[in-house]
Parts: structure tokens; C-alpha cells; sequence
């Protein structure tokens, strides 16, 4: 069954911030983007996280943040002896 949230992706976030800049009401954003008036509220919160996304040239279309794993730096280094190590064999 398909979820019933609608999601905004980083591109729509940054024009929420936009038009809430501009001195619209959560209310009248939440109504003209088809979203709760709580979701708008909490992109306002985060702002600068989302602006932040957004100047990195984030993929634009997506709609969750990517969180990076605990053990990122681990799955970095097998990555990186992998094509070091593995591939100087072929």
C-alpha cells in the first residue's frame, strides 16, 4: 500500500524557504503545496541544514537525506583495499 505522505523533495524545500522568507504563512504554504502546516514548520527549522544541502549541489530531487552509516570510514578503507589490492591481481 502506498504511503500517503507526500514528501518534498531538496528543490521544493528551498522554495518553502523562499516563499516563507518572503513573508508567507506556514498555513497558506502548507495549503498551496499540499503538505501538513508541521512539516513546513519543521523546514523552517531547518533552514540552514537545508540551505547548506543545497549550495553542496545536493541531488535536488531527493526527498530523505542520505545519513551516512556508523561506520562509514570502515566501509572507506575495505572500498579502498578492494580496488587497491584485489584488482592489481587481475
Amino acid at each position: 500500500m502506498a504511503s500517503k505522505r507526500e514528501f518534498l523533495t531538496l528543490q521544493e524545500r528551498v522554495k518553502v524557504i523562499s516563499l516563507l522568507d518572503k513573508g508567507h504563512s506556514c498555513r497558506r504554504v502548507a495549503s498551496d503545496r499540499g503538505v501538513g502546516k508541521t512539516q513546513i514548520q519543521s523546514i523552517l527549522k531547518r533552514k540552514h541544514e537545508i540551505m547548506d544541502e543545497f549550495e553542496e549541489n545536493v541531488n535536488c530531487e531527493s526527498k530523505r537525506l542520505k545519513r551516512e552509516s556508523e561506520f562509514a570510514s570502515v566501509n572507506d578503507l575495505v572500498h579502498k583495499w578492494f580496488v587497491d589490492d584485489v584488482f592489481s591481481l587481475i
